[in-house]
């Protein structure tokens, strides 16, 4: 996960090198979540991470893409 991680940042932050206006802000809202997944991987996030994977956890709850009692960073730290 951690190889996977990485490599999505680079390539987001390469997009911003590259990139448009429009391409910049996409980049960006995939690196503040790969940021923070990178940082909870690392037992070093802040609270805004915590409140960003936690949304994410309740949105796949409610679509029952995992329990209720499973939070995806769980399995991803597995």
């Amino acid at each position: 996960m951690n190889e996977f991680v990485e490599k999505k940042i680079n390539s987001y932050a390469q997009n911003i090198i590259d990139g448009s206006d429009k391409r910049d802000a996409h980049a960006m809202g995939e690196l503040k979540f790969y940021m923070a997944l990178r940082r909870c991987i690392k037992n070093e996030s802040t609270i805004e991470d915590i409140g960003m994977l936690d949304a994410i956890n309740d949105v796949l709850q409610e679509v029952n893409l995992i329990d209720d009692s499973a939070t995806f960073l769980n399995k991803i730290k597995g």
